[in-house]
């Protein structure tokens, strides 16, 4: 029988209803465990179904929440250290056919140590991409206590967030499923733009910044001989 990926999905999110609607927060909190390591399983959907479970209960939200919340941060460690103890040896070993080097990763690791938590932070609110910033953040080896930290903030306010929807909702949570995917379409969208303009304002500043050197340093030779 043929598999499509519509299919599978479709598959996911049934069995995702049924291991939640049996299993309540836990459930909530495998699921968004299994999110978190890069798995397609949906938090925009586990989470607003969640809140609609929670209808009328507000203790009951405030634990669907928080089950999210850190299932989301589980699963964000669990892949971290999985991109620490894996991840840059195989990026290495793929890279130098590509010509990358050992270095290169070194002034990544720079990078994302100085600057990475708000890329780690902000990018958990972003749907289809907020698992997998723990990849880099991880070969990066990233301060674990930043990436604990940014992480979970980032996780409660998006678990948070969705549940509050799908309790507020209550009956018609599915409709706000398509609309926090669109958003998340655009966050994408912003977030890569971002990144990109980001590297390449860094290149032409370092570019500018030598041509600057370069010239001074003619300057000086020239001064020298006069």
């Amino acid at each position: 029988m043929a598999l499509s990926i519509s299919g599978i999905i479709s598959y996911i999110l049934q069995e995702s209803y049924a291991i939640m609607g049996s299993l309540g927060p836990v459930g909530v909190f495998l699921l968004m465990v299994l999110e978190g390591v890069g798995l397609p399983f949906p938090s925009e959907v586990i989470m607003v179904f969640g809140g609609f479970l929670s209808s009328g209960n507000i203790l009951l939200f405030v634990v669907f929440a928080l089950a999210g919340s850190i299932g989301g941060f589980v699963g964000n460690i669990i892949l971290y250290y999985i991109a620490v103890f894996g991840g840059r040896p195989l990026i290495l070993f793929i890279g130098k056919y590509a010509g990358l080097k050992e270095e290169h990763l070194d002034k990544t690791e720079k990078w994302f140590d100085a600057r990475g938590e708000w890329t780690v932070f902000f990018g958990r609110f972003v749907p289809g991409f907020r698992s997998y910033m723990s990849i880099p953040a991880g070969i990066s080896r990233m301060n674990i206590v930043k990436f604990s930290i940014f992480t979970f903030a980032g996780s409660l306010i998006w678990s948070t967030a969705l549940a509050g929807g799908g309790y507020v909702l209550g009956k018609e949570w599915t409709k706000l499923v398509p609309i926090i995917s669109n958003i998340g379409l655009v966050l994408l969208a912003v977030f890569l733009i971002a990144f990109i303009a980001y590297f390449i304002y860094r290149f032409y500043a370092k570019k500018h910044s030598g041509e600057s050197t370069g010239k001074s340093d003619s300057g000086n030779a020239s001064n020298g001989k006069s």
